[in-house]
């Protein structure tokens, strides 16, 4: 094991993070996207340091297959921008880069963040704290979990613990940077994500943390409800959604994420195992863990699909769609699905209970069809005679008799005029009327 030192506030040198090679942390390198690995050659080789960070450095280490990479370096990004033409810098509440590998993925690289507190930006000048940039000692300390805070280097495979991460990862405990109340006071999102991990990784839920999540689970109401639903669909998208929903339900979070499910159980005496939604979150994991994942608006319609299949007069009324997409998005509150999530959702919900009508996900009706006009061959049957009727013929082609070759003759007749106007032999072109 080899040690990173540094000097402390106070001007001493000191031990400041724990360095392990690959036989210490085992990671796989084949493993690792090379999109990644090509973007921390280029930080590199431009005098930066990058690494990988995150739920990928946590899940390799953990036996987990990472679904995506993300990349924390010391280069702003406008110094990203200016290394990788395919960048994007986005966010303002904190500026990433995307640097799109393909027309479909990106990998997202960050810049270390310090700890200015907001009143200490606010002194400085900008009302924004989480665009001060720091070091990586700083951006370590950041994190919500000390899981998440390993980070990886695929050139030299080392790996970096400023926080002791990795015993904690090995001995599957859970545990905040800071102190937990102060933590979840800051992002109560994060008791969300203490669920999500301990049930991904199978790690025992410390019985203080579960006591604490019991009591501030409330505050979650606080938080932006589409941060709350991009938490909802990664947990519906992980394979392992019963788990995770299941040990929610166990901490009472589950009443406040979904208060119109958590009614319908204890109207019914149901738990959640034993409950129609628990099965249709088994079948929805098998079919993640088989390759064959549902789209997100799809998931989320497996959410409510029950809730509404049990309210059949939003199916019997004149507009069934719009019924289905009001009683969606008031059931789901706290959450603020999108409407494309919304719309995917609603065709779940129909075509479960409909299964023998066709119908055409994303299609509008045209003007004709909303006003009840013939469509298809019907109505260019009835357009033709108009059109002939009308004796639209072109002006500068008079005696021009209608048909299929009516059209080619007007355009050789233009092109033997263009010919001869260029040959200076032909005859000038008359005025149109």
């Amino acid at each position: 094991m080899l040690f990173r030192y540094g000097a402390s506030g106070s001007g001493n040198i000191e031990k400041k993070a724990h360095i392990y090679t690959r036989e210490e942390h085992g990671i796989d390198l084949r493993l690792v996207d090379p999109d990644a690995v090509w973007i921390i050659r280029r930080l590199r080789g431009a005098r930066f340091h990058a690494y990988i960070v995150g739920g990928a450095v946590r899940d390799l280490i953990a036996g987990r297959v990472p679904k995506d990479f993300d990349v924390a370096t010391d280069a702003h990004p406008m110094q990203i921008r200016r290394l990788f033409r395919s960048a994007r810098v986005i966010g303002r509440r904190f500026r990433l880069v995307h640097v799109y590998c393909s027309r479909e993925k990106y990998i997202e690289v960050s810049t270390f963040r310090s700890r200015v507190a907001p009143a200490t930006a606010g002194e400085l000048g900008n009302p924004d704290a989480n665009n001060f940039f720091g070091t990586i000692e700083e951006d370590a300390q950041r994190r919500d979990f000390t899981i998440n805070a390993l980070y990886y280097c695929p050139v030299d495979e080392q790996l970096l613990d400023y926080v002791d991460a990795l015993p904690d990862l090995r001995q599957r405990r859970l545990r905040t940077l800071d102190r937990a109340d102060a933590s979840f006071a800051e992002d109560p999102v994060r008791m969300i994500r203490a669920v999500k991990y301990a049930a991904l990784l199978d790690f025992p839920f410390p019985l203080p943390l579960g006591m604490l999540v019991r009591r501030m689970r409330e505050s979650i109401l606080s938080c932006s409800r589409e941060r709350v639903t991009e938490e909802v669909h990664k947990i519906l998208a992980s394979g392992s959604s019963f788990a995770v929903l299941e040990l929610a339900n166990k901490l009472r979070l589950f009443e406040v994420i979904f208060p119109a499910h958590a009614e319908q159980l204890r109207s019914r005496r149901l738990r959640l195992p034993d409950s129609p939604l628990g099965e249709r979150l088994r079948a929805l994991d098998q079919a993640t863990s088989e390759g064959t994942p549902l789209p997100r608006g799809e998931m989320f319609g497996f959410l409510f699909l029950d809730l509404a299949l049990e309210n059949k007069d939003l199916l019997q009324g004149p507009e069934p769609e719009l019924a289905l997409q009001q009683f969606i998005r008031t059931a789901s509150a706290p959450l603020f699905p999108s409407k494309k999530d919304l719309a995917q959702a609603v065709e779940l919900v129909l075509h479960t209970a409909r299964p023998h009508e066709k119908r055409h996900a994303g299609r509008r009706p045209s003007r004709g069809q909303a006003h009840g006009q013939p469509q298809g061959r019907q109505a260019h049957g009835q357009q033709a005679p108009a059109q002939q009727s009308h004796g639209q013929v072109p002006a500068h082609a008079p005696g021009t008799e209608g048909g299929p070759g009516a059209a080619g003759r007007k355009r050789r007749r233009r092109r033997g005029r263009r010919r001869g106007a260029r040959g200076g032999g032909g005859q000038a072109r008359g005025p149109t009327n």
